[in-house]
């Protein structure tokens, strides 16, 4: 009976093992593996199953460089939407939790200031007013600033027009949907307008004249950023406006800007200290809550989808590896009468399951990151004709925590899909 097997097993896949070999094998836990790549790099009964292996790992390599594509993709728009705003935004502000106003006596902004991480504090005052230019008119939210506010700002670099000064005595600068819409001539600054803010104690807002309070400043500069703001801001002295709001010292936030290099979230909880219970204080990520939220979630659903895709195409891995152990099911029969376990046989096709999804997602990932090497470099894949965004290239940004979920996403679906067969896998010697 020994020698029938030993001679059974020369000529199959496995080749001659000796009995006490493949005992000593099991037990250091080599055996289903060396037995798994013999496997692999044989050639089967029947060529089908090669093909439906080749299908089942190409499909899991171009979902995995998909889905690194995509999520860079993502990553690249975050980060461009993030700079955009972080030159308007500041890196922290502090709002009054109840009400809309507080005095500079209610916080500590000695304190603030005197914080290693804190570069600059802007006092700031916002509320809304009417533009008035001539017959054009708009509702607009004008920011009164301290000079402060360009200390640390790099709202400098996206002046489309003008000259950038500090705010001044005497001047304003408005974003670029504000000019548009109250109609000042961009080509053709300074240029005076009218900014009316009722007053808080007007019993009749018919008559603008006893109704608002009004000022007037030339527009010196347009700055363009977002649409969101520039359709929105007009940035003022902030003494201006305090006038017009008959206000003495109040404040409705402060903009914190900080060092390079900083640690956001130890800042944060910092100034959150010296601030106190009364006070909101968000990071820049907060400031604009809703729009990465949007961003994440968009992200977070299609990653989902393409693991979806993911997990069907890992359904040919079912059925190779199910073809493949009919093919080999009088090897599975040998194997048991020599002493292999039950485990030790399933872990086997486990393994020729793992190593098909393994060569996948490595060709994926690292196809992936050519591609994406590729198109930060060159800028090879552009947006249609029309597009109105800050760049006309697709972006992309590569993070290691991207190839590390991917990886093991398809690391988790390849031992699904696996366990499908190989849970039904029964073992017998009627050979």
């Amino acid at each position: 009976m020994k020698m029938t097997l030993l001679t059974t097993l020369t000529t199959s896949t496995l080749y001659s093992i000796p009995e006490d070999s493949c005992r000593l094998i099991s037990s250091k836990m080599k055996f289903p593996l060396y037995i798994s790549l013999r496997y692999a790099k044989s050639k089967k009964t029947h060529n089908v199953i090669n093909i439906i292996s080749l299908i089942a790992t190409v499909g899991i390599g171009i979902t995995t460089a998909a889905l690194i594509i995509v999520l860079s993709v993502f990553n690249g728009f975050e980060s461009i939407v993030s700079s955009l705003y972080s030159s308007f935004d500041p890196d922290i502000k502090i709002t009054v939790l109840k009400g809309k106003t507080f005095t500079s006596s209610e916080i500590d902004i000695k304190a603030i200031r005197a914080h290693p991480f804190v570069s600059s504090v802007s006092e700031v005052v916002e509320d809304n007013a009417l533009i008035k230019n001539g017959q054009e008119q708009l509702i607009a939210t004008v920011k009164g600033v301290s000079n402060d506010f360009f200390s640390n700002n790099f709202l400098y670099n996206n002046i489309v027009t003008g000259n950038y000064t500090d705010v001044c005595d005497n001047c304003c600068i408005v974003g670029y949907g504000v000019a548009y819409y109250a109609g000042i001539m961009m080509n053709d600054l300074p240029q005076a307008v009218s900014i009316m803010i009722p007053k808080r104690t007007a019993s009749n807002l018919m008559n603008p004249i006893n109704a608002f309070n009004a000022g007037t400043l030339p527009v010196t500069a347009v700055f363009s950023i977002q649409q969101d703001i520039d359709d929105k801001y007009v940035i003022v002295p902030i003494h201006f406006i305090r006038k017009l709001l008959n206000y003495d010292n109040e404040l409705t936030s402060l903009e914190i800007r900080l060092v390079d290099g900083s640690n956001l979230k130890k800042s944060q909880a910092a100034i959150k200290e010296i601030a106190g219970a009364n006070f909101s204080v968000k990071n820049h990520f907060e400031q604009q809550d809703t729009l990465y939220k949007v961003m994440r979630s968009e992200k977070f659903a299609v990653y989902l989808i393409l693991s979806f895709i993911l997990l069907i195409s890992a359904f040919n891995i079912i059925g190779s590896l199910s073809m493949l152990i009919i093919d080999k099911e009088k090897d599975i029969s040998i194997l048991w009468s020599m002493g292999a376990s039950k485990k030790a046989i399933k872990k086997i096709f486990l393994n020729e399951s793992l190593l098909m999804t393994m060569t996948g997602a490595a060709c994926g990932l690292i196809l992936g990151y050519i591609v994406c090497i590729i198109q930060k470099t060159f800028h090879v894949i552009k947006f249609g004709d029309g597009s109105s965004f800050v760049i006309d290239y697709y972006p992309v940004e590569l993070l290691t925590g991207d190839f590390v979920i991917v990886f093991l996403t398809v690391l988790i679906v390849g031992i699904l899909t696996a366990m499908v067969p190989i849970m039904r896998l029964k073992v017998n010697n009627r050979y």
